[in-house]
């Protein structure tokens, strides 16, 4: 089979280079494997230093991989030390699982797509970086990250198969993309503690009170003691309570409905995996627990938690010959506009999904043909659009602060001056004959009164302060530290109108332009005598048109792709407050005998016959890079076609007559 490497990936028989896309970085892989002779010789080191050596470690986390590891090939590698530059991450244990030969693996796009065969005697190698899981693809020897896996199937254009995934093939994705939620593991409160204990501040803050002990400054070093135990504590509980409210948010998991090997059955979200055929309107579904494409039905989703945006999203099932599978970069943090009209992303919510004639079997109580809303799974987990928002909350970008850099010099600058001082007084006592051990003690008193050791309290305790009368303003903040850079901050810039402005819009009136005098009409602010309105220069025209003619109630009443959910118009609330202008009631009705198939949007005019109500028969939502919208109305026999279209002026204006603008 023909292999293509990726042009991201430099693959080297021990170490590989790696881009995150999605979080905009660029790492390096280095298989490693534990040296007998190199852990011995670490923890001698341990036990020699009285435990110095291990805190180094901790500061320095390339030091433990240096000193008990060694580098091996990828393949045979049981750790890997992920780097950035020259700078160590983190160093993950590679897991291997069993292979059945029924996982196919496809990493890429069809331009740069590499096939890795796995075989029942090769076995599933893998770790995890910062919820990034990369398997080994024994065919290039090199890792890929299970978010670029793509189903050879869904290259060609082709969904799972209407029998649903075997479980076979469940298993062992089960393995690879493991469970379907972002299950974020809290670290206890002894953890917390450890990592915080270990902070170059708190152990300077151990060593002056040691000293201070020696010269028996008992009070003041007790004092210093409650002090930094407080600041401790008030930071642990402060990071122990976000923690769990950032869980709280992300985790999510609820009842669905999925067909596998022929046969639905209820289960929780958290065991679909990619591939998995879902039935969207089943009762209690509200929130999609996974990224899906449509297959059949549509759906209105409100994606505000993702977006910010709280106009509902109309999203319509693929059609075959669209090519949309095809084109889905799953590995991608967004989709072609294109394309997300078909994906419902993870944590939106349904507002309403709608059944379609399913080609899915259905129970074997079904005698006819079922109707269902089938989306199927394209990414879980982490590797979701929530997951990646997730992601970077908890792994923000690392930003060089101008505030950081000059507290360190601070830092530095006292421990310069202590140094000085450390060196003239050493001097000093050695003439004046002190004991050596009394000078030591002098020498190390003089640098903890030098570089004041309530420093980081008084930091923490101000952090803690401000994270509470944050969080009372409902801002949760997961990294205190930022709160002093948040003080820094003179200018914030928003993109979205709406963030600063009040929410809805009114309408102030309509201005048509009169085709025999070529200018504007006066302002019309009542929607009263816009029927007799027409945009045609010739009005003779409109009985080639058909009735009413191209009128500008007509256009506002039917020019938008606004759905009724329990009634209620849903979608972009200057196209709602259109339609309200205009007088005229939109509903929805069907327009055959059969109850299952989708109603059309109808609008009526107020005091109007029957036969003055007009069906959108045909609606074309706005298109980025068309920058325009359309739909196609009809009255209730099918006759009397119109076309209204709106957009950017400049679009608009290629579209028209050059005489008639």
């Amino acid at each position: 089979m023909l292999a293509i490497r990726p042009k991201d990936t430099q693959l080297r028989d021990t170490q590989q280079t790696v881009s995150l896309e999605k979080d905009g970085v660029e790492i390096e892989l280095h298989g490693c494997a534990v040296s007998q002779r190199g852990l011995f010789g670490y923890w001698a080191l341990v036990v020699c230093t009285a435990g110095l050596a291990y805190v180094a470690s901790v500061w320095y986390p390339g030091m433990y991989a240096r000193l008990a590891m060694r580098p091996t090939q990828l393949a045979q590698a049981s750790y890997i030390r992920v780097q950035q530059g020259d700078k160590q991450l983190a160093l993950e244990r590679v897991t291997a699982s069993p292979s059945d030969g029924s996982f196919e693996s496809g990493f890429g796009e069809s331009k740069e797509r590499v096939e890795c065969n796995f075989t029942n005697k090769t076995e599933l190698r893998a770790f995890s970086f910062r919820h990034h899981c990369f398997v080994f693809c024994p065919t290039f020897n090199a890792f890929f990250a299970v978010s670029q896996w793509k189903d050879a199937a869904w290259t060609r254009g082709t969904a799972t198969q209407v029998s649903g995934l075997s479980n076979n093939v469940v298993a062992q994705r089960m393995r690879v993309f493991g469970k379907c939620n972002i299950d974020i593991q809290e670290k206890s409160y002894l953890q917390l503690l450890w990592e915080e204990a270990l902070n170059p501040l708190y152990v300077f803050q151990v060593a002056s009170i040691a000293i201070w002990c020696v010269e028996e400054y008992y009070y003041y070093s007790a004092a210093i003691f409650v002090i930094s135990l407080a600041s401790i504590g008030s930071t642990l509980v402060s990071t122990k309570h976000t923690a769990r409210r950032v869980r709280a948010m992300a985790n999510y998991v609820c009842a669905v409905r999925v067909l596998r090997s022929n046969v639905w059955s209820d289960m929780e979200s958290s065991e679909l995996v990619p591939g998995d055929v879902v039935d969207l309107a089943e009762p209690g579904l509200d929130v999609v627990p996974c990224d899906m494409v449509l297959l059949e039905g549509n759906c209105i989703v409100d994606e505000s938690m993702l977006t910010g945006e709280s106009v509902p999203e109309s999203k319509v099932s693929v059609v075959s010959g669209d090519h949309v599978l095809e084109s889905i970069d799953v590995a991608a943090h967004t989709f072609d506009p294109a394309v997300s009209r078909h994906i419902v992303f993870a944590g939106t919510r349904i507002i309403r999904a709608r059944k379609a004639r399913s080609s899915y079997p259905g129970f074997s109580s079904d005698s006819a043909q079922p109707f269902r809303a089938t989306a199927m799974v394209l990414r879980t987990g982490f590797c979701t659009t929530k997951g990646t928002l997730v992601r970077s909350i908890l792994f923000p970008h690392a930003t060089k602060f101008r505030f950081y850099r000059d507290a360190m010099r601070f830092v530095w600058c006292l421990a310069g001056i202590a140094c000085i001082g450390f060196i003239v007084n050493t001097i000093n006592l050695h003439r004046l004959g002190v004991s050596p051990g009394e000078i030591a003690i002098k020498a190390l008193d003089l640098i903890t009164v030098a570089v004041p050791p309530a420093l980081p309290a008084s930091m923490s305790i101000g952090m803690v302060f401000a994270a509470r009368r944050l969080r009372k303003a409902g801002i949760f903040c997961i990294s205190p530290s930022r709160i002093n850079v948040a003080s820094k901050v003179a200018v914030v810039v928003f993109d979205k109108t709406g963030t600063l402005t009040e929410e809805g819009m009114d309408v102030l009136g309509v201005q048509t332009v009169s085709q025999t005098l070529r200018e504007f009409d006066e302002l019309q602010t009542e929607p009263w005598g816009l029927e007799n309105t027409s945009t045609m220069q010739d009005p003779g025209e409109d009985a080639k048109v058909g009735g009413r003619g191209l009128s500008v109630d007509v256009a506002l009443a039917t020019c938008h792709s606004l759905s009724i959910v329990d009634g209620t118009l849903v979608g972009d609330p200057l196209e709602i407050k259109m339609v309200e202008f205009s007088g005229w009631s939109i509903d929805e009705r069907n327009t055959t005998s059969d109850p299952h198939e989708t109603p059309t949007i109808t609008a009526c005019p107020p005091q109007s016959s029957h036969q003055d109500i007009r069906v959108i028969m045909r609606c074309f939502e706005f298109a980025p890079e068309l920058r325009r919208s359309s739909v196609v109305t009809s009255d209730l026999n099918g006759r009397q076609l119109a076309a209204y279209v709106k957009g950017a002026p400049e679009v608009i204006r290629d579209l028209c007559h050059p005489e008639s603008v």
